[in-house]
């Protein structure tokens, strides 16, 4: 049986055409690797002009982390969920991603690194300007093919309970549940904080302490905000009672409220966590409002008052949706 179509693209564009782009820049810079000085320029200033050194192999290991590392982690963040059935521009948009980083990291680390074949000194190079602009404008280019490479098959929501049902207003609650993030996220995110981790520790020992003290304390940082933030977003804790929709992280922050007053409608609904938010953890996407998005499956989507939206993926949606929807009805009698 042959793959849909999104699928079969999905995966031409997102990881058949980098590894191409990855093999065929390596050789190119294998290939040059005996014509190089030693050190080779490896970052350059605003200027241009080299000030940062470093080993020649680092070239082509940067190369390969960055030019197909990064399309494999966006690659197995989506293709589970669009061979499931799922679709979304998220999809299209993160083929097309992956291209253009792929392109990018090919130009420039293969182009860079070629421009000092035949210096005596990596200081007298040429400068990296025309590089960098010449990879820039690749990886536009590469976006727009790989954007129009892929069908546009939207995202529809999939509602679990008939909506415009009678909402049960003789239930009481409180009704709870634990929520956690899908193992398969988990071990994703994990890979993209390591290899940031990696791209990091990699640049700073190679830079020859070119990069100044603020950036790599500026890297670190981010890392460790990085990390912070997916500890926060494994787990919550979800509450339907006579105070309304409470969901609250394991760690105690995040943490939303949505009173009774403020409910116009609550639903079970299918999550698609890529194809409608764009990934796992709190999510905001346009039509889809904000979400706590942890997995692929039920959820509760509740419509406020003022039109916005709120969905937390959770195990008995439609319990928790009946209720709630019936608790705001009896709310809205009562007042």
């Amino acid at each position: 049986m042959s793959r849909p179509l999104a699928v079969r693209r999905f995966t031409l564009v997102a990881v058949t055409l980098p590894a191409v782009l990855v093999a065929v820049a390596l050789a190119v810079q294998v290939l040059a690797l005996p014509a190089l000085p030693d050190p080779v320029a490896i970052h350059w200033g605003a200027s241009g002009s080299p000030d940062g050194f470093g080993p020649a192999w680092i070239v082509p290991v940067l190369t390969a982390a960055i030019g197909f590392g990064l399309p494999l982690v966006i690659a197995a963040s989506a293709l589970a969920g669009l061979r499931r059935g799922d679709r979304g521009t998220t999809y299209r948009l993160l083929g097309a991603v992956a291209l253009a980083v792929s392109t990018m990291m090919c130009v420039l680390g293969t182009w860079t690194l070629v421009m000092q074949a035949g210096l005596l000194e990596a200081a007298d190079g040429p400068s990296a300007i025309p590089a960098v602009l010449c990879s820039f404008g690749a990886a536009i280019a590469a976006f727009v093919a790989g954007w129009f490479a892929q069908p546009d098959e939207p995202y529809r929501v999939t509602v679990l309970a008939a909506p415009g049902r009678k909402p049960d207003t003789d239930s009481r609650g409180p009704w709870q549940q634990r929520t956690t993030l899908s193992r398969g996220a988990i071990m994703i995110l994990v890979g993209a904080i390591a290899l940031l981790v990696l791209m990091t520790l990699v640049t700073a020992l190679t830079s020859g302490g070119a990069a100044p003290a603020w950036a790599v304390v500026l890297l670190i940082a981010v890392t460790v905000l990085a990390v912070v933030v997916v500890v926060s977003s494994i787990a919550f804790h979800v509450r339907v009672d006579d105070d309304g929709l409470s969901v609250t992280s394991v760690v105690g922050l995040p943490r939303v409220h949505i009173a009774l007053a403020d409910i116009a409608r609550a639903e079970a609904v299918l999550v698609s966590p890529m194809g409608e938010f764009g990934g796992w953890g709190l999510r905001w996407a346009p039509g889809s409002g904000f979400g706590v998005v942890l997995r692929t499956g039920p959820g509760i989507r509740v419509t406020r008052t003022n039109g916005k939206i709120f969905t937390i993926t959770v195990d008995d949606a439609e319990t928790g949706a009946a209720l709630l929807d019936g608790l705001a009805a009896r709310a809205r009698a009562a007042g």
